[in-house]
């Protein structure tokens, strides 16, 4: 096995525990809570998901960034770490602060379910902290540390869903605080013997972070609502005749959404090496490991669009044991985007690396635009919501091709990242 192969190791134990776990999580929970339940806990997932994801996987990715670039030069930002926090803790505050703001909004969309709100402000800020730290973790190379967390964070969680159930306490709010607590257990298990930096590193320019980081997290918040949309579509368009639908369609995405777990196992080593080829100015390596990932992506797109057309519907039946069940042209179409949205995020990378912030953003933005027509398109909500979600997924593919392309043919200057900042 090589090097790179064993370092990598643990994180895909890490993510491949991690995803396990939260499937397991999210069966239980349908079990024991049935549709509607279910669907209140469904929207708090992706609300927690798609915001804190949002929000901090900018974090993550410019720390990544930044780290990669310094390791190729040898140089060291240290206030990078303090900076990336305070921005951090600040962006999660703020979307507190609307959540609650909003309450009656908020609530609905939480199925009516109080305790859920809580659990969403307890989540906001510790996973504004754990992603800033993955981003140092990711951007040094490592992986092994990321992966213990990532086995915390869902070891967790599971833990606590099988004490509810034997408990006999499995209530939505329970759950619920489950997702809150995650990335607090998760920093005070694993953080404390941790050098951040690195030796024989020499002073780095302090580039700043607020522009940068506020084109990603409006980048990163179109992305997650792309790819996050349909149960929250569901919930907020369906009649009460409809409501069941929002936790059958989330149990679909569930399953439909394992290539997504699976990418995020070479996604920290990816953005970090693709920083490396440009700090180094390696032009040619910098398209081989692009075509590298993307090439397995696409081709694993096309075989998990053909099995869960065919698998789908009965599985979902057998995990969540619901009456409903979606249709296999439906699956079809979810699997399409997710797949879609996957190669999307490789593309989106890739300029990320380069320091176009604003391209990736650009990409994004259209790919919303796209989701947007997609739902206005008449039909059943189910019907709205899948069109929505493919219509986003093809357009932001093909926007972020040829932003893509049309840099590489410009780049003239490989070592652009650093001094480009957006």
């Amino acid at each position: 096995m090589s090097q790179s192969r064993r370092a990598a190791l643990p994180l895909l134990v890490g993510l491949g525990t991690q995803a396990v776990t939260t499937y397991v999580v999210l069966i239980l929970a349908g079990r024991e809570l049935g549709p509607v339940g279910f669907a209140a806990l469904s929207s708090l997932y992706f609300l927690v998901t798609s915001v804190a994801t949002g929000l901090f996987t900018p974090l993550e990715q410019e720390v990544t960034r930044r780290r990669g670039v310094e390791r190729a030069r040898a140089t060291w930002d240290g206030t990078l770490t303090r900076r990336s926090l305070g921005h951090g803790l600040t962006a999660a505050a703020l979307a507190v602060g609307l959540a609650l703001a909003a309450y009656p909004l908020t609530v609905r969309t939480l199925g009516d379910q109080g305790w859920l709100v809580v659990a969403l402000c307890l989540a906001l800020p510790g996973y504004a902290a754990w992603f800033a730290v993955r981003g140092e973790l990711a951007g040094q190379g490592q992986l092994g540390r990321y992966g213990v967390q990532l086995v915390v964070d869902g070891a967790s969680r599971l833990v606590g869903a099988l004490l509810l159930v034997l408990a006999d306490q499995a209530t939505t709010a329970g759950f619920g605080l489950l997702f809150g607590l995650s990335p607090w257990v998760t920093l005070a298990l694993t953080l404390p013997g941790w050098r951040f930096r690195p030796d024989d590193r020499g002073p780095g320019e302090h580039v700043g972070l607020t522009r940068p980081l506020g084109l990603l997290v409006v980048s990163a918040l179109a992305a997650q609502l792309l790819i996050n949309a349909g149960p929250l579509v569901v919930n907020l368009l369906a009649t009460d005749a409809e409501r069941d639908l929002a936790g059958v369609y989330l149990a679909v995405l569930v399953v439909v959404r394992i290539p997504v777990f699976l990418f995020s196992a070479v996604q920290p080593g990816y953005l970090r090496a693709l920083a490396e080829h440009v700090g180094a100015g390696e032009r040619e390596a910098f398209a081989s490991l692009v075509r590298r990932v993307l090439v397995p992506v696409a081709a694993a797109t096309l075989a998990v669009c053909v099995a869960a057309t065919a698998a789908a519907p009965p599985v979902v039946r057998w995990l969540f044991d619901f009456d409903q069940e979606l249709g296999r042209g439906t699956c079809l179409f979810l699997t399409l985007s997710v797949g879609l949205f996957l190669v999307s995020v490789v593309l989106a990378q890739a300029l990320l690396a380069l320091g176009h912030h604003l391209w990736v953003t650009t990409g994004w933005l259209l790919g919303l635009a796209g989701l947007a027509a997609g739902v206005a398109v008449g039909g059943d909500v189910v019907t709205r919501a899948t069109a929505g979600l493919l219509a986003g997924a093809v357009v932001s593919t093909v926007a972020l091709a040829l932003l893509l392309q049309w840099e590489r043919s410009r780049w003239a200057d490989p070592a652009l990242a650093e001094t480009r900042p957006a």
